[in-house]
């Protein structure tokens, strides 16, 4: 828009002005018309009209233009002769015309001129927006790609010829099957299914032909040129070998406390049969040396069984684990399988000290099998409510699972290995016992009027000393 534009039709605030530039031209134009009674010059009217007509409302147009259609007729050398009304209607007529056109076409060069910045608007938003998506993807510490429909890559990111390893060389149409051969069967698939969003975890290839394990984010969409595909690719190799390592070592965890409760139960058995082998008559009276000495033999060889099996037990060095994360991790976990069994489920975590003497692992599997247990003996128990909660009692943190369930019948049988009638092969809650008491805590069963409660008592860090 121009400025002379924005001055005579379009700045409101100029308005005042116009209208006094344009009263200026009416009376100058009178003035002359009344001083040259020979000339005609009604007919220069039309240039103040066509200049303020857009500064005006309807009724005021149709008042300029009867205005100046008088002072026509007033300074026209016929003066009032015969058909005069005739002529100041239609002159006024055609002022008027002349000035609802100017406010017609003005309105319209309005609404095109705000067309106009609303597009250039839009395209200054559509660039930056394609600019802060650029500068992500380029960014990215994720590959990203996109495919046409022959398989083969039309956009790339720096990340994604990394993890490749293409060197100085481009993705930029090359087919992507050698490296990851998934991508072109999805493509493939979605032309018959229709659009696509899934993840996939997959073997990938490199240039130098290492095979990796790829965890993919898949979109198929249509373009003008037919179906396409974005992938967003990460290399999920190392994160294969921190889980194989973390559940080895859980593993191994795991089999030390079980190996030390399990040895202890042995060191029981053998002590109460010392104590048997001790009151026994002596092999001379009894005539039966041979056996006597084989049942000392056994005992003593379950004894060093049990004290070797305590030893690598003990053999383990003081962990210390973040509740409030194993909790984040617990409620991840076990949350979602408690609402699927029908379970509303709260935590309570008002006091939450941040260490305590655990294994991280360990004690999340202690959680988890606490939550299964509560689904697997809720049976058709109507009232389904689960409270997890958190204190500080006695200078110890305490855990505490609460379901309103049906309760426990006989609680002096819960800790006990290989019970009859258990849902699984009955070690859950031995060796999540166990576990707890190789860190110097407790897992115990608290007596309630409704439902079950087991409590896990842990060792703040600062407190762990005094175990």
């Amino acid at each position: 828009m121009s400025r002379l534009e924005s001055f005579f039709g379009y700045a409101e605030s100029h308005r005042a002005t116009v209208c006094a530039i344009g009263g200026t031209m009416v009376g100058a134009i009178a003035w002359a018309d009344a001083y040259l009674p020979t000339m005609s010059l009604g007919f220069l009217y039309l240039f103040p009209i066509v200049l303020v007509a857009a500064s005006l409302s309807t009724l005021q147009i149709v008042a300029v233009s009867g205005l100046c259609s008088f002072l026509r007729e007033a300074y026209d050398p016929i003066q009032w002769s015969a058909g005069a009304s005739g002529r100041l209607i239609a002159a006024g007529a055609g002022f008027a015309m002349a000035g609802f056109f100017v406010t017609g076409l003005n309105q319209r060069r309005r609404l095109l001129q705000k067309h106009l910045r609303q597009l250039e608007a839009e395209v200054r938003l559509r660039q930056d927006a394609e600019s802060q998506i650029r500068v992500l993807i380029e960014t990215s510490p994720l590959a990203i790609l996109t495919l046409n429909e022959a398989g083969k890559v039309v956009l790339s990111n720096e990340s994604a010829r990394e993890l490749l390893e293409l060197g100085e060389g481009s993705l930029q149409g090359i087919e992507v099957a050698p490296y990851l051969p998934i991508l072109p069967r999805m493509l493939h698939r979605h032309q018959a299914s229709g659009n696509m969003r899934t993840h996939v975890e997959c073997k990938a290839r490199r240039t130098s032909g290492e095979v990796f394990l790829a965890n993919v984010w898949v979109s198929t969409y249509v373009t003008s040129e037919g179906p396409s595909l974005a992938a967003v690719i990460w290399d999920a190799s190392e994160n294969l070998r921190d889980r194989e390592r973390t559940g080895l070592d859980s593993m191994l965890a795991t089999s030390r406390v079980l190996i030390g409760a399990i040895s202890h139960e042995i060191r029981n058995l053998a002590s109460a049969a010392a104590a048997c082998y001790a009151a026994l008559e002596p092999p001379q009276r009894t005539g039966r040396s041979g056996e006597h000495e084989a049942l000392g033999s056994l005992i003593g060889a379950l004894e060093r069984i049990a004290s070797s099996g305590l030893r690598m037990a003990s053999q383990r060095e003081t962990a210390v684990a973040d509740l409030g994360t194993v909790l984040d991790e617990a409620r991840i976990v076990i949350e979602p399988m408690l609402r699927e069994a029908g379970f509303a489920v709260t935590w309570d975590m008002r006091d939450n000290p941040r260490l305590v003497q655990s294994d991280q692992h360990s004690l999340l599997q202690v959680f988890v099998n606490l939550a299964r247990n509560v689904v697997e003996h809720a049976g058709d128990w109507p009232e389904r409510d689960v409270n997890i909660s958190v204190r500080v009692e006695n200078d110890l943190a305490v855990v505490r699972f609460r379901d309103s369930g049906p309760g426990v019948a006989r609680p002096e049988e819960l800790f006990q290995p290989f019970q009859a009638g258990a849902q699984s092969c009955g070690l859950g809650l031995y060796i999540s016992r166990a576990i707890v008491r190789s860190h110097g805590g407790d897992l115990r069963y608290e007596p309630a009027a409704k439902g079950a409660c087991f409590a896990v008592d842990l060792w703040p860090v600062e407190k762990a000393g005094e175990a």
